[in-house]
């Protein structure tokens, strides 16, 4: 009689891990691309760079609500993410919410100076809590304790 193999894997805790480690190193990586993008279409004014500022933000907000939703479901399956962890995935979201709003306030031309003044160091912040979580998730590794 042949063996089956169980191949639905979507509720294995190591696809979420798999999934949680790429989507913070994509969204630290992306943030040094925003980086990039913003400062050089404020700077050089080309209204291109801007626009793909704008949309890559949008596509950040979604990647960090995916992110915490999977350090929320590694949390609850006891894996690897520990409540510091799923902290900062909160934060995470929280700041790019900020960020955004920040950004979409900024380009009313209203104040520019004093929305781009709390604009840029929420992006140096946001870069340093999403590129900590990334080193966080490829440092854990297997099931944690549960002390």
């Amino acid at each position: 009689m042949a063996q089956q193999i169980d191949t639905n894997r979507s509720g294995d805790p190591g696809s979420f891990l798999t999934g949680y480690r790429w989507i913070a190193t994509v969204f630290a990586l992306l943030m040094i691309i925003q980086a990039f993008l913003g400062m050089s279409g404020f700077v050089n004014a080309k209204e291109g760079q801007v626009t793909m500022h704008e949309m890559l933000a949008n596509l950040m907000f979604l990647l960090a609500i995916g992110q915490a939703v999977l350090a929320w479901l590694l949390y609850t399956r006891k894996v690897t993410v520990a409540m510091p962890g799923l902290v900062l995935n909160g934060v995470l979201v929280l700041l790019t919410i900020a960020q955004i709003g920040l950004g979409y306030a900024a380009t009313s031309g209203e104040n520019f100076g004093d929305l781009i003044s709390l604009h840029v160091p929420n992006g140096v912040l946001l870069t340093v809590v999403s590129t900590s979580l990334a080193v966080m998730a490829w440092q854990v590794g297997g099931r944690r304790s549960a002390a």
